[in-house]
């Protein structure tokens, strides 16, 4: 089994994609989320791990548009403590360092402490944390250190300067997982919508009454912005109901004028 994901290996994206698929999986990365999407629409690979939303950070909307533009069902979710160390090469000491490089979400998540312990410290965003702790590697400089995860450190063979420097310690990512198709089998408890309204006052209350009035939970709601529609909004939403009782929870907003994607139902994660 081929699965892409955005980031190296030695990525959360990569300890996730193994942690559901196996040790022995054939990881494909890519720098970029889209990149991601095109290794299932050329066949490079036949899933995909992607985060969507972080704890801390909030929603990825990037994905949350890629799932719109891309027919892949969502048939799966895992949520991940994340856990953020400091890599160095062998020998540099915190006094010493001047740049620290990673992926603007790890850098946010640590700008507490980095603002303390390290005030004049540049920060330099990377595209993945990974691959920013395999840069500093090959720049060879004591002086440069990373944030990533500890498997990272652990697959490039440096050492971790400083340990869990997340600033809140509830710091959890939700990842999806992509398929080619959905497998029918599967009973599932959770399904991710997109729903489109019809512009009219009270449209977006009347589908959250619909929710209610069904005992539907709703665990998340973002509006992202129509492209070539501006101040027209569609709303994504999270819902845990599938099967049957989805079905009829879809024609009900249908009537009332909202349109609607299913972006995949699936089995509900825990923390």
């Amino acid at each position: 089994m081929h699965v892409a994901i955005q980031g190296e290996k030695g990525s959360f994206h990569d300890q996730v994609a193994k942690q559901q698929f196996g040790n022995d999986v054939s990881i494909i990365p890519a720098s970029t989320f889209s990149g991601v999407f095109n290794a299932l629409d050329s066949d490079t690979a036949d899933m995909a791990v992607v985060a969507v939303e972080n704890s801390l950070y909030g929603s990825i909307n990037e994905v949350l548009d890629l799932l719109e533009a891309h027919p892949y069902p969502i048939i799966g979710e895992v949520f991940l403590r994340i856990e953020q160390q400091l890599i160095s090469l062998p020998g540099a000491t915190a006094e010493n360092i001047t740049k620290i490089y990673s992926h603007p979400v790890a850098l946010a998540q640590c700008e507490a402490y980095l603002d303390t312990h390290f005030p004049k410290a540049e920060r330099i965003e990377y595209h993945d944390t990974a691959a920013s702790v395999e840069f500093i590697k090959k720049l060879g400089d004591p002086t440069i250190a990373a944030i990533a995860g500890r498997t990272a450190a652990t697959l490039h063979g440096l050492p971790i300067l400083a340990e869990n420097i997340e600033d809140n310690k509830a710091n959890f990512t939700r990842f999806l997982i992509i398929s080619k198709q959905a497998d029918p089998s599967i009973e599932t408890n959770k399904t991710s919508l997109l729903v489109t309204t019809d512009h009219t006052p009270g449209a977006l209350s009347r589908v959250l009454f619909t929710l209610a009035e069904n005992d539907v939970n709703l665990t998340k709601l973002q509006s992202r912005p129509i492209i070539g529609q501006p101040w027209k909004y569609r709303f994504y939403l999270d819902i845990e109901v599938s099967g049957k009782d989805l079905e009829e929870i879809i024609s009900l907003i249908q009537k009332d004028g909202s349109s609607i994607t299913v972006l995949g139902s699936y089995v509900a994660a825990s923390l």
